[in-house]
């Protein structure tokens, strides 16, 4: 075949298969990867041209799906040259090899972080723990429950909840959507074992013991000549005969499949169908009826009945009105003939076992889930982002929750339903957020998984002086703050990039998609947009990068299509920087020397050494694939590594350049062809190397040639962000669908930890101030005794060549003898903390920077009415007074300094007005109001 043949050939196939693609929807297409990913972009993008894209729409969801996948099939978009076992046989080939690291430092391997439970909210508005896809329910014993989590795996309880337990962290996937138990013997469980991220499929696996083990049944994709090139498949539902111990049927993307013997063997009945859902007449044993889904297909809008326990089937009449929605069957007890449909088109019933259906309403909310009362067919449970209930047969429906809730009560069970069932009158529901139930139809609810960590982080941001404090984002739970105290749900939507202030753990910014950022400098108490410029679909890239300066620790940078700076920590902001190369999709700046950034955009890499007043390209010799991670070396900023996340098998998914990108070395090694998302170096003189990967941590020297599994007791989930926490040498790590986990770094787990460091004025706006000497305490942890403590530090300078001796104040509290000097306003201080064990092993902090301030003065103090005007009123007081913000604003810090300086008052102001109540000895004060949009200095006098 010549050129002009096979181009020709080339042009009809992609015609085949746009045509195609006009004939199914856009959701259909994503599951299957024939389609070309851009085309599936296109299909759904022309999709949305002419529907709404509110919530529940679908809209984000897609937009999930296309900041997930893009990195796996760039440039091309063809996806059907990827098993889709692809990572998992690349995990197992690495595993059959290579030993896992020691565990010294924590003995039992990774230590989890959680979250376990979403209670403690103070801005949040969407809380939730993660995505429920299945449970079960023993109908005897109510305290008996299952648990299946999209990426979080197989959780039991017996006890009603109030312990859980994970058995599924070292399968070779994460996800478990589907569960069927054995209605004459409890303990036999199947599960599907299934990718967290996109959903294939690994097999149905059985377990004997009520789900305490685990192994492959014989339905698996080797048996069943799944997962070769291009497929995705996927089981949908298992469900075993009510009646029948060993009957099993399958719903899949490959059709229904029928077993006699618990998997040992099977039959396919029907093929190229969706099967999504089997339910089964409640008193005649050889009625059962299945549920198609795939789009447009001859039983789209029917559903399909068997009288011969599921050999043959026929169809039902057309469900008039459904329109091709994917829907939901159920049937009751009490009603045993009558069939419910119900999509969110409508909700349909038939009273003659599915032959055909009536239209009872079309309720105002989408439909992800549906059950009608098992001890009450008047009774229905219905919708997606918030429940509707039943109570008059299917005419009316009302809403019974609601999805947003900054204080959850009774009837918040978050956003999209996922699953619904009624058990012994009982209404079980598993959202995005929790699994919980209902006990008098719909009215109040109760959650139940509170232990189950199965929250699915995007990126997570870590204190360098407070061990205890990280701020993390989540996909549909938000952005949360674990302290020592515990988590604190901070933000809803989806939550992004993250980073906390390295010297001030209460300021901390945090990000919902597409860059729009949030910050708080309360610790988490209050919550500010901080009006950063380019955010938004289009303007911004999904995960858009955020940065802090490491020699500025106040300025933050932006990353949208251009790059913008702040230098007071997001309450203003300018250009910086244009890189020129579209929406900016991951960045990294340099250590030492703040000039010297780099900036990726898919596949290109741009670096500049002038702050983007000029910039090269840096990726010549890196692979035509997109970069998913870029890091800077600690010690040697010309010293870079970034990876890849592509399914290809190509052996390049991580490179090395110590000449800031001029030339790079593969040095992917052993790991071979694992997709890797994320990467960090630490700060040893070795720079070890740690990236992340869709299954998995490994590790490397930087020198080395040999990649080592980091996974003790680590669950098999994907990794999607690493960050190190310098002074107590712990890498921490945030996962999809397994929450927040840490453990040390290679070859420190002895090592002295220096958890806390603080100086005696915590940087603000207005600290540490000109004239005020700093003194440097610190908490280190140590098995032994520490052999020495001390600080090194200089004055606009990184070079540290001054040394501060530090004494073991009280237990693990160590201070320096001697402070910091004084310094002019604008000067930098740069300091580490060191500690040296008994064995010369010497751990030191993240290099810390604040700059001087200038000192408060209450007989000149002036006030910045640009945004309005703050009253103080009355002036002067007895102590009780009160303050006012202008009518635009409702939160700001109050600070109130005597006449020598000292901060006397503090209290976080959340509305318009605050009374405060002080007793201060007569004479001036100054009182000052800072909020992100306005500072107010005023002299205060109490007589």
């Amino acid at each position: 075949m010549n050129i002009k043949s096979l181009l020709l050939t080339a042009i009809i196939l992609m015609l085949f298969k746009l045509i195609s693609a006009q004939s199914i929807g856009y959701k259909d297409m994503m599951n299957d990867p024939s389609f070309n990913f851009y085309t599936v972009c296109t299909a759904a993008d022309t999709y949305f041209e002419t529907h709404e894209k509110g919530k529940g729409s679908g809209f984000v969801n897609y937009l999930r799906w296309k900041a997930e996948n893009e990195s796996k099939y760039y440039p091309s978009g063809d996806r059907s040259k990827a098993s889709l076992n692809f990572t998992s046989d690349q995990y197992q080939q690495f595993v059959s090899t290579i030993e896992n690291s020691e565990r010294a430092l924590f003995p039992s391997g990774w230590n989890e972080l959680g979250p376990f439970s979403a209670n403690n909210i103070t801005e949040g508005y969407n809380p939730g723990i993660g995505r429920v896809e299945s449970f079960w329910v023993n109908p005897i014993n109510d305290q008996q429950l299952f648990l299946g989590s999209r990426s979080g795996g197989f959780w039991k309880t017996n006890n009603g909840g109030v312990s859980w337990k994970n058995t599924t962290d070292l399968l070779v996937a994460s996800g478990v959507n589907t569960i069927a138990v054995k209605p004459s013997n409890y303990d036999s469980v199947l599960i599907n074992v299934r990718n967290g991220g996109n959903a294939n499929t690994h097999g149905i696996y059985q377990s004997g013991d009520g789900g305490e083990t685990w192994m492959v049944s014989n339905f698996n994709p080797a048996n069943l000549g799944w997962g070769g090139l291009g497929n995705s498949d996927r089981i949908f539902v298992i469900k075993y005969h009510p009646t029948v111990a060993n009957l099993v049927f399958i719903g899949t993307s490959k059709g229904f499949y029928r077993s006699e013997d618990n998997l040992q063997t099977w039959t396919q009945l029907l093929s190229s169908t969706d099967v999504t859902d089997i339910e089964f007449h409640p008193t005649n044993s050889n009625i059962m009826y299945l549920y198609d889904d795939y789009y447009n297909s001859s039983f789209s809008n029917k559903i399909l009945i068997s009288t011969d326990m599921g050999i043959t089937f026929s169809s039902s009449s057309t469900i008039s009105g459904n329109n091709n929605a994917s829907g939901f069957i159920s049937v009751t007890p009490t009603a045993p003939n009558n069939v419910y449909f119900a999509s969110t088109n409508g909700v349909w019933k038939s009273i003659d076992q599915g032959q055909n259906f009536t239209l009872l309403s079309v309720p105002t909310e989408s439909c992800r889930g549906f059950s009608v009362s098992d001890v009450d067919s008047n009774i229905m449970l219905y919708g997606y982002l918030n429940l509707r209930a039943s109570y008059n047969g299917g005419s009316i429906f009302t809403n019974v929750t609601g999805w947003a809730n900054t204080n959850p009560g009774t009837d918040y069970v978050h956003a999209d339903l996922r699953t619904a069932e009624s058990i012994n009158g009982v209404f079980y529901v598993g959202t995005d957020g929790y699994l919980s139930k209902s006990s008098d139809n719909g009215t109040t609810w109760v959650r139940l998984n509170d232990g189950t960590a199965i929250r699915e982080f995007y990126s997570t941001g870590v204190s360098q002086s407070n061990y205890d404090m990280y701020m993390a984002g989540s996909q549909d739970n938000g952005t949360s703050i674990l302290n020592e105290n515990g988590w604190i749900e901070w933000c809803g939507a989806d939550g992004m990039e993250a980073i906390v202030h390295s010297l001030n753990p209460d300021w901390m910014m945090g990000s919902i998609q597409y860059g729009n950022r949030q910050v708080t400098k309360d610790g988490g108490a209050t919550r500010q947009g901080s009006g950063n410029p380019e955010s938004g679909s289009g303007n911004a890239s999904w995960e858009a990068p955020l940065l802090q300066d490491h020699l500025k620790q106040s300025t933050i940078y932006h990353c949208a299509k251009k790059i913008y700076k702040s230098t007071d920590f997001g309450d203003t902001w300018f250009e910086f920087g244009n890189p020129g190369m579209g929406l900016v999709t991951t960045a990294a700046i340099a250590n030492n020397n703040s000039e010297i950034m780099a900036a990726a955009s898919s596949s290109t890499l741009r670096v500049t050494e002038n702050s983007w007043a000029t910039n090269r390209l840096a990726s010549w010799d890196l692979p035509n694939a997109y970069i998913t991670d870029v890091a800077f070396d600690p010690n040697r900023d010309s010293t870079m590594v970034v990876t890849f996340n592509t399914y290809t098998n190509d052996g390049k998914k991580v490179y090395l350049t110590t000449d800031l990108g001029v030339t790079w070395t593969n040095i992917s090694f052993n790991l071979q062809d694992m997709p890797l998302r994320t990467v960090v170096i630490d700060h040893s003189d070795s720079s070890f190397i740690y990236v992340g990967a869709e299954i998995g941590i490994y590790v490397k020297s930087m020198m080395g040639n040999v990649w080592k599994l980091y996974n003790p007791n680590l669950p098999n989930v994907t990794v999607k962000d690493l960050e190190i926490q310098y002074g107590s040498n712990t890498l921490k790590a945030a996962t999809w669908g397994r929450g927040l986990w840490e453990f040390h770094l290679e070859g420190k787990a002895d090592y002295p930890a220096i958890l806390h460091t603080q100086l005696t004025d915590t940087p603000t706006e207005v600290f540490p101030r000109a004239g005020y000497e700093q003194y440097v305490t610190s908490v280190i942890s140590y098995n032994q005794n520490i052999k020495s403590a001390f600080v090194r530090w200089s004055n606009d300078s990184k070079e540290l060549d001054h040394i501060l001796n530090m004494s073991n104040v009280s237990d693990s509290t160590w201070k320096t003898e001697n402070p910091i000097k004084n310094f002019g306003q604008g000067t930098d201080i740069y300091f580490r903390v060191y500690a040296v064990g008994q064995n010369n092993d010497t751990t030191e902090t993240y290099r810390f920077q604040y700059e001087v301030r200038q000192g408060i003065n209450i007989n000149s103090v002036k006030e910045n009415v640009s945004k309005g005007k703050v009253n103080v009123y009355p002036n002067p007081s007895t102590g009780m007074f009160s303050v006012q913000l202008p009518s635009n604003l409702n939160h700001a810090l109050i600070e109130i300094y005597d006449v020598s300086g000292k901060k006397v008052y503090s209290q976080n102001m959340v509305g318009n007005l605050l009374n405060v109540n002080i007793d201060l000895p007569k004479g001036s004060y100054a009182i000052r109001v800072v909020s992100k949009d306005l500072v107010s200095n005023q002299k205060l006098i109490i007589q």
